[in-house]
């Protein structure tokens, strides 16, 4: 019999939702990622104009909106990746290219998720420091060693 074996991650559990300051009460949480706007108007148009099925779940390999995408920018609809969200791109990233040991360089103060799916795969995160809480790219420079792993880029 296979007993399963979880690895065990030192990350910090993601807190949706509104926050909370004293004295304030109406607080819009820009890291939650969610549009304080709420659905824009032409969005509503088009559901409530079209029979769409909700209830169906959707193509998982996204062939009809890589269809469109390419048409639209006149590109390959095979270099086309979809997901659900940012966090899906990136883990999909991670774990086409990174491997246990690998070193990844990351903005200090940067979206949570680089540093969350490189450290599931085994890779080493070498943070760069921000100036004014702003990415720089000297600082990143700085950090890059025969260690950091680079076929993302070339």
């Amino acid at each position: 019999m296979t007993t399963l074996r979880f690895k065990k991650f030192n990350i910090e559990a993601y807190k949706p939702g509104k926050s909370s300051i004293k004295k304030i009460k109406k607080i819009t949480k820009l890291s939650a990622n969610e549009s304080a706007l709420g659905v824009s108007p032409r969005v509503k148009r088009v559901i409530t104009n079209k029979n769409i099925n909700f209830f169906r779940y959707p193509d998982g390999k996204s062939k009809e909106l890589r269809n469109q995408i390419s048409k639209k920018f006149k590109c390959d609809k095979n270099k086309i990746i979809c997901g659900a969200g940012s966090d899906e791109i990136i883990q999909m990233l991670c774990q086409l290219f990174l491997k246990s040991k690998d070193e990844v360089i990351v903005p200090k103060f940067s979206f949570l998720m680089y540093r969350i799916y490189s450290e599931i795969v085994g890779a080493n995160v070498v943070y760069a420091k921000e100036k004014n809480f702003k990415v720089s790219i000297l600082e990143i420079l700085k950090k890059v060693t025969k260690k950091n792993k680079n076929s993302l880029f070339g």
